[in-house]
């Protein structure tokens, strides 16, 4: 028989257990509720719909240019740069970086340089509408399937935050609201252009979703080199993403850089301010599946070759590891770099024309570069005459000698068209660094074309202007 005590200890453990079985379905009903709801962003990569995009681009600062006391001269840059294009996906060529490629048709593609209040403007050329962005491990590439574009094209066209490597900032999984990821370390590289990397961070924050459009945040730095010089840059930035049909629709990015000068390249202290909408078209326009089809899969190293054209009615193919230095009416000075370091210079100059069907002398060629060289030449190591199918005349002479007690190799170029037009080349290279400078000389002295002159602008005359009024 229980006692009182026992019955009254039974039903309290009873009660306790029942208070807990109760709190144990709260705890387990207030979890389901306080369960955060997560979101799914991605493009398809199979994706066959073509986009418009509208881009701005505005950039202000200043340049530094090195002058011979050693000391930086400050510029005042001021660019306005303004791009719009379609776009449709290619198949990607591998993962990360090499899985987004897409075709571009450039409808517009101009820019407003302001430097110091020497205003320029540049404007893309027709014939190169037609565009190929491709993801690298160096960052992204632009090249034209009709043919080189100009180094002042490309130059154009490189736009921080780019619509196709801004993809990859999307989440590779599912996420909540407030939620921090962190994108791979490509992904930064290829946004900002830098080409060589020492350190990089970026983080990405999905701020809100509302109704179908949900708002993503971006931040990072990121340092190391482009085109030979230190570089320091840090972005932040805001993007839309539409749910409903799968894509980033709006972006909004501040990208502030410092550079050093550089072998190539002037020093700056800019602040790039980026901002473009991205909209589905009803129609692909110039970019229809057969179009698409022409584009191979693999880019050969030749396909991203630049035109260069000084003004002597002359054209050069140059792979982008030569870079434009210096120009003026009488020379054009550009330098190689590999990885980042100068392994040499050329000097192109247009000569004097001899009579259709000879050329200056070699005797007197390499008269003049003795002249040219006095105390500083050591000796003639080789002279020979390249022998191109087209009829060009070119001879080559290898020179020893000193540049302020460096030993030094200079290659004298002697390039005759059957016209009788004259174009030289003078590389100059470290002795240390012949064996990587190889044959690119010649390659870029056999890539020249002589053109047919140009006609000269027809200058607008009164009666013309009062004709258009």
């Amino acid at each position: 028989m229980f006692s009182m005590n026992t019955v009254f200890r039974s039903r309290i453990l009873s009660f306790f257990c029942l208070s807990f079985s109760v709190s144990s379905a709260s705890l387990c009903w207030d979890s389901e509720v306080a369960f955060a709801e997560t979101y799914e962003f991605s493009e398809p990569i199979k994706d066959s719909r073509t986009f418009t995009v509208d881009s701005n681009i505005k950039v202000e600062g200043q340049l530094e240019t090195a002058i011979k006391s050693g000391k930086a001269r400050s510029l005042k840059l001021d660019v306005e740069g303004k791009l719009q294009y379609l776009e449709r996906r290619l198949p990607g060529t591998g993962r990360d970086a090499e899985s987004l490629r897409s075709l571009r048709y450039y409808e517009s593609a101009t820019a407003k340089i302001d430097v110091q209040g020497q205003k320029t403007f540049a404007r893309g050329r027709d014939k190169h509408r037609m565009i190929v962005a491709e993801g690298t491990a160096e960052g992204l590439a632009l090249h034209s399937p009709t043919g080189p574009l100009m180094p002042s094209e490309l130059e154009l066209l490189n736009s921080p935050g780019d619509s196709l490597p801004v993809i990859a900032l999307l989440p590779q999984s599912d996420v909540e609201v407030g939620e921090v990821w962190t994108p791979d370390r490509w992904v930064l590289q290829s946004l900002t252009g830098l080409e060589a990397v020492l350190k990089s961070e970026l983080t990405c924050k999905l701020e809100s979703v509302e109704a179908d459009v949900a708002q993503i945040s971006f931040q990072g730095k990121i340092e190391g080199a482009t085109v030979g010089a230190q570089t320091e840059i840090s972005i932040t930035g805001m993007l839309q993403f539409q749910r409903q049909e799968n894509f980033i629709s709006h972006l909004e990015m501040e990208q502030t850089e410092k550079r050093s000068v550089g072998s190539v390249s002037p020093g700056m202290k800019v602040t790039a301010k980026v901002k473009w909408d991205r909209t589905l078209t009803k129609t692909p326009g110039p970019l229809t599946d057969e179009v698409l089809e022409t584009i191979p899969l693999e880019t050969k190293p030749e396909a991203r070759f630049l035109s260069f054209e000084p003004p002597w009615d002359v054209r050069l193919l140059l792979p982008r590891d030569w870079y434009v230095f210096h120009q003026t009416g009488q020379v054009a000075v550009l330098r190689l770099l590999d990885k980042g370091s100068l392994i040499a210079q050329v000097n192109i100059s247009k000569i004097p024309s001899v009579k259709p069907g000879s050329h200056t002398s070699e005797e007197q060629f390499q008269q003049d570069i003795r002249t040219s060289l006095g105390k500083k030449l050591v000796n003639i190591l080789k002279a020979e005459n390249l022998s191109p199918e087209d009829g060009r005349y070119i001879h080559r002479v290898t020179v020893a000698g000193k540049s302020n007690e460096v030993p030094v190799q200079w290659i004298y170029y002697l390039c005759t068209a059957p016209t009788g037009k004259q174009i030289s080349f003078v590389f100059t290279v470290d002795q240390k660094l012949v064996d990587q400078l190889a044959n690119r000389d010649a390659d870029i002295v056999l890539s020249l074309e002589f053109l047919e002159a140009k006609a000269a602008p027809v200058q607008a005359g009164p009666a013309d202007a009062s004709e258009r009024k």
